[in-house]
């Protein structure tokens, strides 16, 4: 066992890394994901073809589609971490809770990075969002989930640092003189802020002048298109009238939630929601109510969910570049083509929009820092480039103190500065 090795994770709704700080020296992102077109970052995805075995990452996909989309395949599953109303899954009559799905994937993090260090490690330092939900007891039980997930995974210390902090320490390493920064990260399930007055050399924790966040981002952005629009095409408005009822119905609020997200559309096949929407389709009322539920469990059992999500995805970054972008989704019986605006994605979008920088208005708050006294504001993540988030930053803050880096190591890197303050025992959080 190496008492001076320390992994650094950067546990993402929609893609995972891992760093280390070993034997005194940084190790950026290692390469753990050999399937994937960048190595250093795994695919937050676990395929499971039958109970007792497990692919990941980009792997998990290539699987998944050569075995026919059979099985269950598991994405965003981060983002059940504070609904104490998700216990966790059936695979066959194996019992998966939460905690485990998400300990066999820190495990294989784990094992992959000791591989390429050469050594065992059971310390590490994990990312999380500045808040997993905006309940302070949803929030505290799922870093409580992490925490056994850390256990399941074989790690005896863990350290959760607060993830827009981690990717201050980042830009902390290209600044010349002090500086009051906002850090905006923002990832497939969470947008945290966090307001610190950084220099170039030492760190204290008083420097750390306030963290906030919401768990809304990128996947939130995705699913108005569902919700808006594409839900309609798979029952969210088909009537229906049960035997010996008078009564006509649509499609409950729950079931459409789930279709609306990417995920909790998954959960559409567990037994009894199941066999509701078999009797909602057997109920119908029309002949084009009955086409649009058929369309959805061509969607479950034809296993479509992952590459429908992709799609919308895609259509997503187009709107980042373009004004107009056409969905078309073309596999039998499940044919849409609709094209989307970006007004309309906007308009749909406010509700979401509104919150994140909610949360952000409370972070400034909570440092009793004005807009005018922030200096620079780095934004990281793939979200960060939406025109709309962009334009609203350079509306409060000026164009001129905006500073966007999309690319995925910023946390990681921060997180494994981290691991070195511990190692040299210092505490961050």
């Amino acid at each position: 066992m190496s008492n001076d090795s320390f992994l650094s994770i950067d546990f993402g709704t929609s893609n995972s890394l891992v760093g280390a700080f070993h034997k005194g020296q940084r190790y950026e992102a290692l390469a753990i994901a050999p399937h994937a077109s960048d190595a250093t970052l795994m695919r937050t995805l676990l395929y499971f073809p039958n109970p007792d075995l497990c692919f990941y990452g980009s792997e998990a996909i290539e699987k998944y589609i050569e075995e026919d989309m059979e099985g269950r395949l598991f994405r965003s599953f981060k983002s059940h971490l504070p609904n104490q109303n998700y216990l966790g899954t059936v695979l066959d009559n194996r019992i998966l809770t939460l905690e485990n799905l998400v300990g066999v994937f820190l495990l294989e993090l784990k094992k992959r990075a000791e591989k390429v260090l050469g050594t065992n490690v059971d310390r590490a330092v994990i990312g999380r969002p500045a808040r997993y939900s905006m309940d302070p007891v949803a929030d505290g039980f799922a870093l409580h989930r992490m925490e056994k997930a850390a256990a399941f995974a074989g790690f005896k210390e863990v350290q959760f640092v607060p993830e827009p902090l981690a990717a201050a320490f980042d830009y902390r390493r290209t600044l010349q003189s002090e500086k009051v920064v906002l850090i905006g990260d923002f990832g497939g399930g969470t947008s945290d802020f966090t307001l610190i007055r950084l220099r170039p050399e030492n760190f204290s924790k008083e420097d750390v002048l306030a963290i906030d966040g919401c768990p809304l981002a990128g996947d939130a952005l995705d699913s108005v298109f569902m919700s808006h629009k594409l839900n309609e095409y798979f029952g969210a408005k088909s009537r229906y009238r049960l035997p010996m009822s008078n009564n006509v119905l649509t499609m409950p609020v729950g079931i459409t939630q789930r279709l609306n997200h990417p995920a909790h559309i998954v959960h559409l096949k567990e037994k009894d929601t199941y066999e509701f929407i078999r009797e909602v389709r057997k109920s119908s009322l029309t002949g084009k109510d009955a086409a649009a539920i058929e369309r959805l469990f061509v969607l479950i059992e034809d296993q479509q969910i992952f590459p429908f999500f992709e799609k919308i995805e895609a259509t997503k970054r187009t709107l980042s570049a373009q004004d107009q972008a056409v969905f078309n989704f073309d596999y039998p019986d499940l044919e849409i083509t609709e094209t989307f605006t970006l007004p309309q994605f906007i308009d749909w979008a406010s509700n979401t929009k509104e919150k994140i920088f909610a949360a952000l208005d409370e972070c400034l708050v909570s440092a009793n820092i004005k807009p005018e006294q922030v200096d620079l504001v780095c934004l990281t993540g793939g979200t960060a480039k939406v025109p709309f988030i962009q334009e609203e930053f350079a509306r409060r803050f000026g164009q001129e103190r905006l500073q966007t880096q999309a690319h995925f190591h910023s946390v990681l890197s921060g997180l494994t500065e981290s691991a070195g303050f511990w190692a040299h025992g210092q505490q961050v959080v």
